[in-house]
């Protein structure tokens, strides 16, 4: 089983966001607080996963990632916008978007990076 594996419910259909574009409603619906409604912040592909930051309408910024193709394995974490991206942590593992690219550490170690390309239209 992945870092990246939880139990995720399908549906593309995007939910009306709270303060802009709307976060998909399959991802919204996984987000603590978020009532099935978040806002998109911003979306990205690797060669084989999706990562969509969301806002939900208490201001608390969420990291989704999953693998393409495979919704079952989404996890939503707590992210905070740094000055030159954001970061995100579940346990020992640290996602951190800056300069094109998501980098994965686990207790400080690198094992993971990925060049990014901006998804505009998430689904």
């Amino acid at each position: 089983m992945s870092v990246l594996d939880s139990s995720l419910g399908a549906g593309p259909s995007p939910t009306a966001g709270p303060t802009g574009p709307s976060c998909p409603s399959r991802v919204a619906r996984k987000l603590p607080g978020a009532d099935g409604e978040a806002s998109l912040v911003r979306a990205y592909r690797t060669s084989n996963k999706q990562i969509t930051l969301c806002r939900t309408d208490d201001d608390r910024l969420y990291y989704y990632g999953e693998f393409t193709g495979r919704p079952s394995t989404g996890l939503a974490m707590e992210a905070e916008k740094t000055d030159d991206g954001y970061v995100a942590r579940n346990g020992p593992y640290r996602y951190t978007i800056h300069d094109g690219e998501v980098v994965i550490t686990r207790d400080g170690s690198t094992i993971g990076r990925e060049k990014l390309v901006p998804d505009p239209s998430p689904s």
